[in-house]
This record gives structure tokens, sequence and C-alpha cells, in this order.
């Protein structure tokens, strides 16, 4: 498993890090030319043009990331690349998961380059003065570490869930004979619209049960206190897991009994 994670580093960070590193430094150089000299440079063309320049690459940003971590499971795994993957001594469950918490440390490592790059650009209160705030904030509270810990606990939890959902749609779409690509798309469509058409019709459906039984959970809840937040947000992190543990499954089982490299 360790090797598949320095492989997967390895893959991912030769392309994602380096425009990581250029958006920093596109936005360090729009830092210098926010001041009063930088602003009157050649009328303020230098300034508009580079803002424009970290816009496009801000979005670039994400965008490679996502295409990067999408294009590796799908070449990895189910294109030519699968015939010496699914040969090495690993199981399927391992491929899977090195790919997911792969993509779950680059989409983090993006976030946080996009942050200190606006931190960069900050005038005001910038992002590395709120961290340390909320450190001092923490030690002085430390009845509302256990809540932090909970709230990141629930962001892992439904950041993999969703990258086990692409992969699901990936997989479905890879059992088509033609245009797999193009059917992995149909699937993301099909069954995310079909998750939010369900649960809206089940909301719809039971409309008065479902607002007096919400009622009197959080009644419930409101008269626990701390501790109904902490089941609040518990149950989030169940459900988030059970979302991610119906994805990996099936993903697992469409990679371990329907697979077609051809």
């Amino acid at each position: 498993m360790l090797k598949l994670l320095k492989y997967e580093w390895k893959a991912c960070a030769r392309i994602c890090l380096p425009l990581y590193a250029v958006e920093l430094l596109v936005a360090f150089i729009n830092r210098l030319l926010y001041s009063d000299i930088g602003s009157k440079l050649l009328y303020g063309i230098p300034s508009i043009v580079m803002t424009m320049l970290y816009a496009a690459i801000m979005v670039a940003l994400f965008v490679v990331t996502a295409v990067v971590l999408v294009q590796r499971f799908y070449k990895n795994l189910l294109g030519s690349e699968g015939y010496l993957m699914f040969t090495l001594p690993v199981s399927v469950s391992q491929h899977i998961l090195s790919k997911a918490v792969m993509a779950l440390v680059m989409g983090v490592l993006s976030f946080v380059a996009a942050l200190v790059s606006i931190d960069l650009l900050s005038h005001g209160m910038s992002v590395g003065q709120g961290f340390v705030s909320l450190l001092r904030n923490l030690s002085a509270y430390p009845s509302d570490i256990p809540f932090m810990l909970e709230g990141i606990l629930w962001f892992v939890l439904t950041a993999l869930a969703c990258v086990l959902f692409i992969y699901l749609c990936i997989a479905l779409g890879h059992l088509a004979k033609k245009h797999r690509l193009l059917m992995a798309f149909v699937w993301y469509f099909v069954l995310s619209t079909a998750v939010q058409v369900i649960g809206l019709f089940v909301m719809m459906a039971s409309a008065e049960k479902t607002i007096a039984a919400s009622h009197a959970v959080l009644v419930f809840l409101n008269g626990m206190g701390a501790a109904g937040v902490h089941v609040i947000m518990l149950t989030l992190c169940l459900v988030s897991a059970a979302a991610g543990a119906v994805c990996f499954a099936g993903t697992r089982y469409i990679l371990t009994h329907k697979l077609n490299l051809e």
C-alpha cells in the first residue's frame, strides 16, 4: 500500500506541484504590482494582465488537479496500464484506496495553495493570521477541540465519498462496449440526479412526518446541549462513511468481476 501511495504521489506531484508553485509566484508578482509604484507602471496594464493570469491559473489549478486524479484512475486501472497494475501483488481494494487517498491529498494541497496565494494578495487579515487566531481560541477553549476534530473527520469522509462516487461512475461507464468515458459522465449525471430526486421525493411524500420528526429531534438535541452537536456531527460522519462504503463496494465489485481491459 505504501509503495502504491509513493508511486501515485510521484505521478501526481510532477504535474500538480509545478502548477501550484506557478500560482504562488503569480500571486507574489501581483502583490508587488498592487503597490503604488506597480499600479502606475505602464498605465497599470501589467497589473491588469497579471490579475487576469492569476484568475486563469486559479481555475486551472482545480481543473488540472481534478483531471489528473480522474485520469490516474481511468488510465492506470481501466486502460492499457491495467494489465501491469493488476499483476502486482496487491489487492483491488488497495488499488482503489491508494487512488482515493492520493486524490484527497492532492485536493487538500490545491486548496492550501489557493489559500496561500490569496494570503499573498491579502491586505487585510491574512489566512495565516486567521489560523493563528483559531489556535489561540482553541487553547483558550479546549472544549471546542472535539468539535473541530469531528468537523475535520466529516470533511475527510465526505471528500473520500465524493472521490469514490466518481470512481464508481467511471467503473460503470467502463462496462459499456463503446464511448466508455462518455458513459462515465452519463452515469455521473444519472446517479447524482437520481439521488437528488429520490431524496426530494421522500421529503415531499412524508413532509408532515419529516417536519414533526425533525422538530422532535431538534428539541431532544437542544436539551442535550453540546452532546447534541456531537450526535449530529457523528451522524453526518456515519452517513458520509456509509455513502463512501457503498461506492467503494460497487467499484471493487466491477474491477474484480466485470473488468474488461480490451
